[in-house]
């Protein structure tokens, strides 16, 4: 969790107003940071057609990208997970000044435990140094439907109900943020593509995994630069 160390010198308190691309963003400068750097991937994130998707983010902070979704990408709906609680308070108010409150459910905690199963088209993990440790939570957003197989056996006395449960997957896109050496670009690709594929496959899932765009968003160190690699997911038919 990144909070901030600024300390006031003089003022009531931290709270400031930013606004960048039409969207108005608030918080408290002594209990949350802003990543400036970012800005071309928002922007990036806002020019995406998400009409009629559900998107799960699984670091959503005080809105950097919950917002692009809803205000100008056109989310239909943004479930945002976040464990800071000075993070969520200005996500609420954020929410509320941009006029999208309404298509935001917002879940406090720990993302591997509130982060909703099957429901995701799309699935963001926007948390550096890296993300991977939710890399099966996103996988398990994504989403899925599941068909129920009814064997009902009958004897003299009783009913026994057996239930097996198989599932099938429209799969969706994952948007998973690193940062990376520029030395090693190529193999931290192939890595996120073999274990976004091991983690469907241990999920029962048939999934095609195929990073189609890997952007570089910021030079975050020397030699290290900060990527997304945008993850489709899609079923196997057959």
């Amino acid at each position: 969790m990144r909070d901030s160390t600024l300390e006031i010198l003089v003022g009531d308190n931290g709270w400031v107003d930013h606004r960048e691309n039409g969207i108005l963003y608030s918080f408290d400068t002594t209990k949350c940071m802003f990543s400036w750097g970012n800005l071309s991937e928002k922007l990036r994130m806002a020019r995406l057609d998400c009409r009629d998707e559900v998107i799960v983010d699984l670091f959503a902070g005080i809105g950097y990208f919950v917002l692009p979704f809803l205000v100008r990408a056109n989310a239909k709906l943004v479930y945002a997970c976040e464990w800071n609680s000075h993070a969520v308070e200005a996500l609420q108010r954020n929410l509320h000044a941009n006029s999208v409150a309404d298509h935001c459910i917002i879940l406090e905690g720990d993302n591997r435990v509130t982060a909703p199963k099957g429901v995701a088209d799309r699935v963001c993990l926007g948390l550096l140094p890296t993300s991977e440790g939710s890399w099966v939570t996103a996988v398990r957003a994504l989403r899925c439907s599941v068909y129920l197989f009814l064997e009902i056996k009958e004897s003299f006395v009783e009913f026994d109900l057996d239930f097996d449960v198989a599932f099938t997957s429209k799969g969706g896109v994952l948007h998973v943020h690193d940062n990376v050496k520029d030395s090693v670009e190529g193999s931290w690709r192939d890595h996120v593509s073999k274990s976004i594929s091991d983690i469907a496959r241990s999920e029962g899932y048939n999934w095609e995994v195929l990073v189609e765009h890997v952007e570089r968003v910021k030079w975050y160190a020397p030699h290290i630069r900060h990527l997304v690699a945008d993850v489709r997911c899609r079923q196997i038919e057959g």
